[in-house]
């Protein structure tokens, strides 16, 4: 199967969840990762805002908040295909950004990423090697050649990793942890 067809049925797959399973499941993933020593270690987070069915980050940012630990999340520059990660609060302010993704109203006084920190990341399918299949796009792979210091977790269901290895390219930089309900790779 060529990337896009896996994305074809990925997309598929994960579209068949209803709103109950995929908040029930979010939950489990998101309460694992609160759980972990991953997680411990960091003062700083970079969540997404999930949408296409994506597991949901909601719990981990209420969670990151009462741990006192800083929030970000990606801003989009589609023209460039480039994403920035800026310092949120239970205060900001929202928009519809790129693609229809939530992202914060950015101003003078937004606080952008300027420091290493552990990046949670979506995608439609993984394999145990650790490669991950996105949208295409490549923002992830972008913004992480060029900071290496982080530490990446995929965050998926269980279903999103399968047992054949993905097609990948030389350039994608593979999530150092990935996170389903189930296990952690």
């Amino acid at each position: 199967m060529n990337k896009k067809e896996i994305r074809e049925r990925m997309s598929e797959k994960r579209n068949r969840l209803s709103l109950k399973e995929q908040t029930i499941l979010s939950r489990q993933i998101a309460e694992r990762v609160v759980q972990s020593d991953i997680y411990a270690k960091w003062d700083c987070i970079c969540v997404y805002q999930a949408f296409r069915g994506e597991v949901s980050c909601e719990y981990i940012i209420k969670e990151a908040w009462r741990d006192n630990k800083k929030v970000y999340v990606p801003v989009t520059d589609a023209g460039t295909k480039e994403i920035q990660f800026y310092y949120i609060t239970e205060h900001t302010f929202w928009k519809e950004g790129a693609y229809g993704i939530m992202e914060p109203v950015i101003d003078e006084v937004s606080e952008m990423l300027k420091t290493s920190s552990l990046i949670f990341m979506p995608g439609l399918a993984f394999d145990k090697q650790h490669h991950r299949l996105g949208y295409g796009g490549g923002y992830y792979d972008k913004y992480l050649a060029s900071h290496r210091d982080c530490v990446t977790m995929a965050l998926c269901y269980d279903f999103q990793i399968v047992e054949k290895e993905l097609p990948y390219e030389a350039h994608d930089i593979l999530p150092d942890y990935i996170m389903t309900e189930c296990r952690i790779l």
